[in-house]
């Protein structure tokens, strides 16, 4: 067994004084108890007092603070082997340790400042690569880039001012030395972050800068001081640093060049202030963002996690110095965290019910007739179930209108756009309706507006069928007429062919069948009008599909869903 986190077994050595103190406890209150009252009279006077119950008590109370302490430490036993694979950036951060750091214009100075602040910093970090560069008068690699963070601290802490031993501030070489610390054949974004006052006293920067711009790596900077400077005490702790004239020397930060550094490569300039160094902000909003590379794979151990059996003891200890101290009350709590199974299971269903109600009222009674139907799927209570079949075999019947309401961001399919398509689809809808009231009425047979909404229904669909039968008649007879215009046309045609062959026939037969053709010619007349007598004409159609259409409207208008208030349930689970 191990422990995620051991620092919380030091707790338990606060058991030891405490136990003690019970007992000593314990021990106080009985020998008060003994000078006031007879212990062989204790049972008749003081009914409730029970030593051995309280030590129990005492006793359940102790070893449920242990297993909480125990949960808290996280304990693991057991483990799994899986494939990690890490991701992260490449980061380097050039540090400055020139004597001008040892300045206190930001307490205790600035260079521990700066450690403390990137021991943070790297707290943050989830599979980035960080390496550290130390700078003075020249620089020098302390640690490579590594994702080992322990190694990586532990080379920060040694850092101090003057490890450089060439005096001075040389930040171009500085970031040189950095640029050729980066692994070329990495495809993560690669980052450095410079740490200084911004004095610089050889070299050009900003030559370097483009440098770095044109291998795209971002430089973001950090300047530590104040802009009135201040002076640098001496390494004895004696007095301020001189220079060769003897005049003390006043070291002042220069954002200027770190602006421009910082600029040049796509990064930004951050200054740091008491409280706040900078490097949370230029992880939030420079660093986090960026292209993150996917670096070998490996197999890691990953430990179970086995707190949940120490809380759960100490909740049955909970438990059991309760039921010690009062049963009845103990009774109840576990009355109480027994879940009410038939409230957890309509519940859903009522969600679904007040919801289908609300799409109702809306007007959107495609969706409506979806979330009844729902309901009444997942309920098995007879009553939720009838209304919830009543609703929507109901909002079925509005939605034969063809004229409902569909929210705008509602996924419900709309009509079909031809009228035969329409009319099935109205057909279909009516013919589930009458199924889900027949269901409805099975489940209560006294439901009057069920009875009233089935009749509707069904009247609803006969009218329906006469339509598609009157429209199926229609069709047919507009074929007839095709097939009446294509047999004649053939007939034309065969009569032409007929009279070239017979050109030079007698003229007895010539006459003859000019005869025939006027006699076609007058019948065709008399055939039309017998064949449009039967027929609708176009206004004759679209005031009976009007009038149907309204009668519709009339029907849905006076069918009865259950609208009152929505469905409650009493959370007594």
């Amino acid at each position: 067994m191990r422990f995620a986190a051991p620092e919380f077994l030091k707790a338990l050595l606060l058991l030891l004084p405490l136990i003690g103190a019970l007992i000593i406890l314990h021990r106080q209150r009985a020998a008060r108890l003994a000078k006031l009252i007879s212990s062989k009279v204790w049972k008749t006077v003081i009914p409730g007092n029970n030593p051995k119950q309280n030590r129990r008590r005492t006793l359940l109370r102790t070893l449920a603070l242990l297993f909480i302490l125990l949960a808290l430490a996280r304990p693991q036993w057991g483990y799994k082997m899986e494939e990690v694979k890490q991701r992260g950036l490449d980061i380097i951060v050039v540090l400055d340790t020139s004597k001008s750091m040892l300045a206190a214009d930001i307490k205790p100075n600035r260079l521990q400042q700066a450690k403390w602040a990137i021991s943070n910093f790297v707290r943050h970090l989830k599979g980035d690569r960080i390496g550290l560069i130390a700078f003075a008068g020249s620089s020098f690699l302390q640690c490579p880039v590594t994702i080992d963070y322990a190694a990586f601290t532990m080379t920060l802490n040694d850092l101090y001012a003057g490890i450089i031993p060439k005096g001075g501030t040389a930040i171009a070489q500085a970031l040189e030395t950095a640029e050729e610390s980066f692994d070329t054949e990495s495809a993560a974004d690669r980052v450095i972050i410079l740490i200084t006052d911004g004095e610089d006293h050889s070299g050009d920067p900003l030559k370097i800068a483009k440098k770095l711009n044109e291998k795209q790596i971002k430089l973001f900077s950090i300047g530590v001081g104040t802009a009135s400077g201040e002076l640098i005490p001496a390494a004895d702790g004696r007095g301020y640093l001189k220079d060769e004239q003897g005049r003390v020397i006043k070291s002042t930060l220069n954002e200027t060049l770190l602006e421009q550094l910082a600029r040049e490569t796509g990064g930004f300039y951050v200054r740091s202030a008491p409280g706040d160094f900078g490097l949370d902000r230029i992880y939030a909003l420079g660093i986090s963002n960026l292209q993150r590379d996917e670096q070998e794979t490996r197999l890691a151990k990953i430990y179970k996690e086995r707190t949940g059996y120490f809380i759960a003891a100490a909740l049955l200890l909970l438990l059991a110095e309760t039921l010690l101290r009062n049963p009845k009350i103990a009774l109840l709590l576990l009355l109480f965290c027994i879940p009410n199974a038939d409230a957890e299971e309509k519940f859903p269903a009522i969600e679904k019910y007040n919801q289908g109600h609300a799409l109702y009222r809306e007007g959107n009674f495609q969706g409506s007739e979806k979330l009844f139907g729902e309901a009444a799927a997942q309920t098995t209570d007879e009553t939720l179930k009838q209304k919830a079949l009543h609703n929507r075999g109901t909002a079925l019947l509005a939605s034969c209108t063809g004229d409902s309401q569909v929210a705008p961001d509602s996924q419900i399919a709309p009509l079909p756009a031809t009228p035969e398509q329409q009319l099935e689809a109205r057909l279909a809808a009516t013919t589930q309706a009458i199924e889900n009231l027949e269901e409805a009425l099975q489940l209560n047979p006294a439901a009057l507006s069920t009875k009233q909404n089935l009749e509707r229904a069904l009247a609803l669909k006969e009218r329906l069928e006469k339509q598609k039968q009157e429209e199926e008649k229609e069709e047919k007879k507009e074929k007839g007429k095709e097939d009446d215009k294509d047999s004649k046309e053939e007939k034309e045609k065969s009569d032409k062919s007929d009279q070239q062959e017979q050109q030079n026939q007698e003229d007895q037969k010539q006459e003859q069948e000019q005869q025939q053709e006027p006699e076609e010619q007058q019948s065709q007349p008399s055939q039309k009008p017998q064949q449009q007598a039967g027929e609708m004409s176009e206004e004759e159609a679209q005031q009976l599909l009007d009038a149907m259409k309204q009668n519709e409207k009339d029907q849905r208008q006076n069918l009865r869903p259950y609208l009152g208030q929505p469905i409650h349930v009493d959370k007594d689970w």
